[in-house]
């Protein structure tokens, strides 16, 4: 485990491992430890790194405009790690494909799960129907936040995004997503943070017909309507990409379906190695 400098801020991260590089990006409401199962496993026989992104868990908080895609980049030249294969959920798969579309070389692979992306347009209005309850919760939660009930805003977080999890997956996330509960005390905290992070142009969905690595999504299909959808658009517009729906399994499905996520990234980075 260390920290490294970057401009304008720290990254915490920690290392296993040795081998081919897999570089693990939690989602926009958690830290690293999201990969508490998975980090160790995978370890064995690859050099996995986890990394807490800017504005998350230990690493430093934004104050000046900056690059996720940079960070992780800066990260990899540290470690020494000329291209990896990436997994990222929800914020940290659309970090994922920041770098895959703006540095292709130092991508060796993509594992993308129920992936953010920049630059998405709607295919349309039977597309946004599957929002249309999750905007509805969303409304709650913004109530929640302007009354400062920060802790409310948390668990209607996890109402909307991890609703498969067992009791005890659900006490972890809540526990990681109250140490990050900085994103919902401050109402403009996501509108600031964002408008601060520069994402490479043109953005990543006007570029993914140029991806050429091995590409698996997956998705639960207790996720977010809006959400499946997407990802399996996603699917349609990466060439030779894989899709796996994975049942009982939400927007966290590596806490929720833990064996059968771990067993999809286990045949997936084998099949990198032939």
């Amino acid at each position: 485990m260390g920290y490294l400098s970057v401009e304008g801020a720290r990254l915490y991260y920690e290392t296993a491992g040795s081998g081919r590089a897999l570089i693990m990006i939690h989602a926009g409401f958690l830290d690293s430890r999201m990969w508490d199962g998975q980090f160790r496993v995978f370890a064995k026989k690859n050099k996995v790194v986890r990394y807490d992104v800017r504005g998350f868990g230990r690493s430093s908080r934004p104050s000046e405009a900056y690059s996720d895609a940079e960070d992780l980049l800066g990260l990899m030249e540290h470690l020494g790690i000329s291209d990896a294969c990436l997994l990222g959920v929800s914020n940290g798969g659309r970090i994922a494909l920041d770098l895959a579309t703006a540095l292709p070389h130092k991508v060796c692979g993509l594992i993308l799960v129920s992936p953010g992306i920049c630059g998405y347009v709607s295919s349309g209005p039977e597309e946004d129907k599957g929002w249309e309850e999750f905007e509805k919760m969303e409304s709650r939660q913004n109530l929640a936040i302007g009354e400062k009930r920060v802790g409310d805003a948390v668990r209607i977080d996890l109402e909307m995004w991890a609703p498969a999890q067992s009791s005890r997956g659900r006490r972890r996330l809540l526990q990681i997503a109250l140490a990050n509960s900085h994103v919902h005390k401050n109402p403009w905290w996501w509108r600031s943070t964002y408008g601060l992070q520069e994402s490479p142009q043109p953005p990543a969905f006007e570029r993914l017909s140029s991806i050429r690595v091995p590409t698996l999504l997956i998705v639960g299909d207790e996720d977010v309507k809006g959400m499946q959808t997407r990802t399996e658009r996603l699917h349609g517009l990466i060439p030779g990409s894989e899709l796996r729906i994975m049942s009982g399994a939400d927007h966290i499905p590596n806490v929720s379906r833990p064996r059968e996520f771990n067993a999809l990234i286990s045949t997936f980075l084998k099949n990198l190695d032939h």
